[in-house]
């Protein structure tokens, strides 16, 4: 008796097994779909080279350079004068700065936010202005009128098993940002199901760009 129960257990999971490979997965596994596209604004060209740092205040500028990731701040890791209408190059990164007005007895002024891009410098100290920001994140957008579902792998994944970080699940005109992509990386969308179906993949996206899904 316990050995024909088993026989049925064994052909109902082999029958649903069929069931599942002949009606619910693609035929192909890694078939793409060319009705779907992927458009790539690159900015990273936008921020090649160092970092400019530029004082156009009317006074003179003393700057402290922390790393951002610095909670306590404590010892800068940079600390110079900047003349006014004065600029210098710095290899880029996440930067706060101190900015203090130069003088016999600096006076401080104010913290900066993160910044990452070029960073200028205008007014008084009064009214100090701090143009620049954080470095810009990736941005994607969905443009296809149903749910996609989108993974970031990276760059010389051959596998893509496992994504970098957990994978997005958005609607028709519905954005992420990914503020900490690597210089490189994978891009793979698919349409979720049971089994996710592989729609399109984009290989060597650059850090700072803006991607757009559309059919």
């Amino acid at each position: 008796m316990k050995g024909a129960i088993k026989l049925v257990v064994v052909a109902l999971i082999i029958a649903a097994g069929y069931f599942v490979w002949v009606k619910l997965l693609p035929k192909d596994l890694f078939a793409l779909d060319d009705a779907y596209k992927v458009r790539i604004d690159r900015k990273a060209k936008n921020y090649s080279g160092e970092m400019r740092i530029t004082n156009k205040a009317r006074i003179d500028l003393r700057l402290h350079m922390y790393n951002a990731s610095d909670m306590v701040k404590a010892v800068a890791r940079e600390n110079w004068v900047l003349k006014k209408g004065a600029s210098r190059s710095y290899p880029r990164g996440s930067y706060v700065f101190y900015v203090w007005k130069s003088q016999l007895f600096d006076a401080g002024i104010k913290w900066t936010q993160t910044l990452w891009t070029d960073v200028e410098f205008s007014g008084d100290e009064n009214n100090l202005i701090v143009t620049g920001g954080p470095k810009p994140p990736v941005t994607i957008t969905n443009d296809v009128d149903e749910q996609l579902k989108i993974c970031v792998y990276n760059a010389k994944d051959a596998a893509q098993v496992i994504p970098r970080v957990p994978c997005w699940t958005i609607g028709k005109g519905r954005t992420v940002k990914w503020e900490d992509a690597p210089a490189l990386f994978l891009l793979k969308v698919f349409k979720p199901a049971l089994v996710d179906d592989p729609l399109v993949t984009e290989s060597d996206v650059e850090h700072m760009s803006a991607i757009t899904i559309s059919k």
